[in-house]
């Protein structure tokens, strides 16, 4: 199938669920409630829920099964494949940032630049081996942060409370885009290996306003890109220098 349309499959099932991103909270068998609270790795697990289903359903539809990450920090969170021979499949991976306000520009990280996608690697900290897959997606979160009082979160409520619980956050929105589009020239998270993201709104990632002109470059740029300042002093440290290097 196209990419396109696999982006606007998985897209559509998204928009059908409307205001379903209102989780309250984690629910014991005696129906007691536990609010998120605003710890960023709870809520980007939570999005990761959501998503599981809809995948399930966009790859269903189109003749997929779906594998998950048996491992910890293995990459991708959704593998689509025919069967396990395929050599066609599809890496869906999820991302969730937030904003304080609206107007705010964001980023992600989007996978180390050390490991699989260098020649060697291909089978480090990944589902299966990176010549597998045909095609790498992201399906981004972008959420408004809430400020909570700390104490709220220690309280426990029952089901019938739910409409006391403060959730966490607000005006979630979400965008499927392929990586490489998404992907700036530069690292992110200060001095980790991880490939940062293009910095801006939600338009910029579902319209994929980043600046390779394919794949291909991409891969190149970061399978080349220094691991250090030190070490990209005399190669290249942005697009600009890795296409005058490149003519």
């Amino acid at each position: 199938m196209s990419t396109s349309k696999l982006i606007k499959d998985i897209t559509n099932e998204f928009e059908k669920i409307g205001d379903g991103y209102n989780i309250c909270g984690v629910v014991d068998d005696k129906g007691g409630v536990y609010p998120l609270g605003a710890d960023t790795k709870v809520l980007s697990t939570i999005f990761e829920l959501i998503s599981r289903p809809l995948v399930s359903v966009v790859a269903k539809a189109n003749g997929f099964n779906v594998v998950e990450p048996t491992v910890q920090n293995h990459y991708p969170d959704f593998t689509l494949l025919k069967d396990e021979s395929d050599k066609q499949k599809i890496a869906i991976d999820v991302k969730t940032t937030y904003r304080n306000k609206p107007t705010d520009k964001f980023g992600y990280t989007l996978g180390g630049y050390t490991s699989f996608i260098k020649p060697g690697n291909e089978s480090k900290n990944i589902v299966y081996p990176f010549t597998d897959y045909a095609l790498h997606l992201v399906i981004g979160f972008i959420y408004d942060r809430v400020a909570q009082k700390k104490s709220a979160s220690h309280k426990i409520y029952s089901v019938e409370q739910l409409a006391e619980i403060e959730r966490p956050y607000k005006n979630v929105e979400v965008f499927v885009q392929e990586k490489w589009r998404i992907s700036s020239d530069r690292a992110g998270s200060g001095n980790t290996t991880n490939i940062g993201s293009i910095n801006g709104l939600l338009s910029d990632f579902a319209d994929g306003k980043g600046p390779f002109e394919s794949e291909e470059e991409f891969l190149t740029y970061w399978r080349g890109y220094g691991k250090t300042a030190a070490h990209r002093k005399d190669a290249y440290k942005n697009i600009s220098e890795f296409r005058a290097l490149n003519k």
